[in-house]
């Protein structure tokens, strides 16, 4: 499991992010704090494997907290997504040289956090069953680190394979579908199929169905959009 830390001054903000992480495969959250301070004492205590950091904290940027965690010895430290109501490009900027993992910019939905933590695992599953990596596996780590965005569509603006393929599972089935359901008819990744389907949604390629089960946790479906043109 990976062991999170969210830190966040609103106390409601904080849950919903903890119930966000702790709906995702392979995540646990151990703890919330709510300012630099106790995310400090916390870290150097309990080590987590990930922080999702606030920069608007009471006491202490949360840039400047993480500036004091990149000083950890080496081996000690955790890998840090930026979670931030924040856009101006200096805060991009200084969080990307500090190595924010990721950077995520509030509001933002369980699936756009999940399609990112799921891209996150992978690749750290990739580095810790790995000891020695080629630069080919490098650059695929890092893409997968950062969750980079996919290009729907070629050059020629025509959709690429993968998209192509999606929209025509889905419009071939009966039913709208899962991530699980286009990883398993496709061979893809479920992190993979995660992020085409939350980028697709956003480009109006798909629409997004939350059902809610026995549960009370929601299921994400797809079916493609209306105005979705092939």
């Amino acid at each position: 499991m990976i062991r999170t830390l969210i830190v966040e001054d609103d106390f409601r903000v904080a849950d919903i992010h903890a119930a966000y992480v702790s709906r995702v495969a392979g995540f646990e959250v151990i703890g919330k704090t709510h300012t630099a301070a106790a995310a400090y004492d916390f870290i150097l205590t309990h080590k987590p494997d990930l922080v999702l950091l606030d920069l608007y904290l009471p006491d202490e940027h949360g840039l400047e907290l993480f500036s004091r965690l990149q000083q950890l010895p080496r081996g000690s430290k955790m890998d840090i997504f930026v979670i931030t109501a924040a856009r101006d490009s200096q805060s991009v900027r200084d969080a990307l040289q500090l190595g924010a993992a990721n950077y995520i910019v509030k509001p933002f939905t369980h699936l756009q956090l999940a399609e990112r933590l799921l891209a996150y695992r992978a690749a750290r599953n990739r580095l810790i069953d790995t000891r020695e990596v080629s630069q080919e596996e490098v650059d695929r780590v890092s893409v997968l680190m950062r969750g980079a965005k996919i290009d729907l569509y070629r050059s020629d603006n025509s959709k690429n394979p993968t998209t192509d393929s999606i929209l025509k599972y889905i419009e071939a089935s009966a039913e709208s579908v899962s991530a699980s359901d286009i990883s398993q008819a496709l061979g893809l990744s479920r992190a993979t199929a995660q992020r085409y389907l939350s980028q697709m949604v956003e480009g109006r390629l798909l629409e997004l169905e939350l059902r809610y089960g026995t549960t009370g946790r929601p299921i994400h479906k797809f079916r493609v959009h209306k105005k979705s043109l092939r």
